[in-house]
């Protein structure tokens, strides 16, 4: 089938608009998620947040493993079922799941948590000095999954504009509430808990009440095929997402292991300021894009959609060479900025995991195909591969080497996955760039560091000088695309819209 260039220039125009959105909502969460890593750092002590961080990737990996398989089914079919009575049985069945897999966490959690408290089991008892934040951490559980629900079927929904004001909700929320617990009874592990139950409780009501879910559950019935559907896309992918939890996480588990909750403390909060922007960065990107790819593959054009994706990869890139590139110069400086002194020593693993982050990103693109054609047992084979190798480094090196190694492991756990994912899909149509984009944009972020290099050693070092690089090094970094010609299109468009605008002033 051959390709339309007007349908390719109105479907890009399109994901650019939903992009921008995603991406200002993005910007938003990614400043208030810095503020509140800066804040944590000074209202806990490492081994406080060496603790949290344990728990807090025990929950959100059942959450993404329990419940992200169906909120990637609901977006991958909410377009097939958005109308009349499918819709509201489409609705009810995922209803149904959601409230099954709920219910059962809340049992068997009530029965650990009895089972720790009684003498029967006494070489367990030291958990129960956690109860509150198992508890704090169940409700969490709860409104963190079904927020992650509503949100993929806004998403689907394309109602962009309104996940624009849940994201920033969702973190500013988060950030004030704990703030205000700490203030006033103290810095304890329970609030941060209890203040992530609240924000994303207030996204998920919300985004209930916008979608009429209630309704539509109400006025719906429980289809086994629907869930058939939904199962057959979503079981891989659970599978999946369990591996990459792996992947990201395991680390940080093992690192409290072996060499204590405070090590695990300063490498995942060094860690985690990374992982969250580039993950933000590239989930903007993503839910931009996402729908558009997913209704021209509907159609049928195929060529089309693998167009798509490739201009949303060379969007990618555009973005997140710089930022890999300006992390590794300012790592320093970020955490001398904004980290209590304790967190300092773990700036170096900033860099390598940036890297890493960047290349997941990546094979978010490559394995597209395999989505796209409901192949996801196909993403796990590749993913499993990693995960292993990426553990395996980790026991062998971590021990020996220290904390900091467990970002080079995990790099290298990403860069195996996107080489085997690329591999994977050549027999299909994959995403491809010009030569000369790569270089553009890779000589615009080397000219960038350069620059800042040479201020970075000129200035001394406070908030207002990083905040004055990134500033400088966004400037140089834009200047030198327009120059080279790479965003010559966007910028025209934006000239565009702003005319549009002052003639409809």
């Amino acid at each position: 089938m051959g390709v339309n260039m007007g349908k390719i220039k109105n479907n890009q125009s399109v994901m650019m608009r939903d992009t921008i959105i995603y991406m200002i909502s993005k910007g938003v969460e990614i400043v208030i998620s810095v503020v509140m890593a800066s804040l944590m750092t000074y209202l806990f002590a490492a081994k406080k947040l060496g603790t949290f961080s344990v728990f807090n990737i025990i929950i959100t990996v059942l959450g993404t493993v329990l419940i992200q398989w169906l909120a990637q089914s609901s977006l991958r079919f909410a377009g097939k079922y958005s109308s009349g009575k499918n819709s509201t049985n489409f609705f009810s069945t995922i209803y149904n799941v959601w409230l099954k897999i709920n219910v059962i966490s809340v049992l068997l959690v009530v029965i650990f948590l009895v089972l720790v408290n009684s003498n029967l089991f006494s070489y367990i008892n030291f958990i129960s000095e956690y109860n509150m934040v198992i508890i704090f951490g169940l409700l969490w559980f709860i409104t963190y999954n079904t927020s992650q629900l509503v949100t993929s079927l806004l998403v689907a929904f394309r109602k962009s504009r309104l996940n624009l004001l849940l994201s920033t909700i969702t973190v500013l929320g988060k950030l004030i509430l704990i703030y205000v617990f700490c203030s006033l009874w103290g810095s304890k592990i329970e609030w941060i808990f209890l203040s992530y139950f609240i924000a994303d409780g207030i996204v998920s009501l919300i985004g209930i009440l916008n979608l009429k879910l209630l309704d539509k559950v109400k006025n719906g019935d429980s289809s086994k095929e629907i869930l058939k559907e939904l199962k057959l896309y979503g079981k891989p992918l659970m599978w999946n997402m369990l591996t990459t939890s792996i992947l990201n996480k395991s680390d940080v588990l093992l690192i409290s292991l072996f060499l204590g909750v405070s090590s695990a403390g300063i490498y995942q909060t060094n860690y985690s300021l990374v992982a969250t922007t580039f993950t933000m960065l590239s989930m903007a990107i993503m839910r931009g894009s996402y729908p558009t790819v997913l209704c021209v593959w509907n159609e049928g054009n195929n060529e089309l959609a693998n167009k798509l994706i490739s201009n949303t990869v060379r969007f990618y890139l555009i973005i997140s060479v710089p930022a890999v590139v300006g992390i590794g110069l300012l790592s320093d400086v970020i955490a001398k900025v904004l980290y209590a002194s304790e967190y300092f020593e773990g700036h170096f693993v900033m860099f390598w995991v940036a890297l890493g982050m960047m290349l997941l990103g990546l094979c978010e693109y490559n394995i597209k195909p395999w989505e796209l054609n409901s192949k996801s047992i196909d993403i796990f084979k590749r993913n499993l591969i990693s995960a292993i190798v990426n553990v395996i480094l980790n026991l062998i090196l971590v021990p020996i080497c220290g904390y900091m190694v467990a970002a080079v492991t995990t790099f290298l756990g990403y860069l195996l996955y996107f080489v085997l994912s690329r591999i994977g899909t050549r027999k299909y149509t994959q995403w491809s760039l010009p030569l000369i984009t790569y270089i553009r944009i890779a000589g615009s972020a080397l000219i960038m560091a350069l620059i800042i290099y040479i201020f970075k050693r000129l200035f001394i070092i406070n908030i207002m000088t990083l905040f004055l690089l990134i500033i400088m090094g966004v400037i140089v970094y834009g200047i030198l695309l327009l120059i080279f010609g790479e965003i010559k299109e966007e910028f025209e468009k934006i000239k565009e819209i702003v005319k549009f605008k002052k003639r409809s002033l």
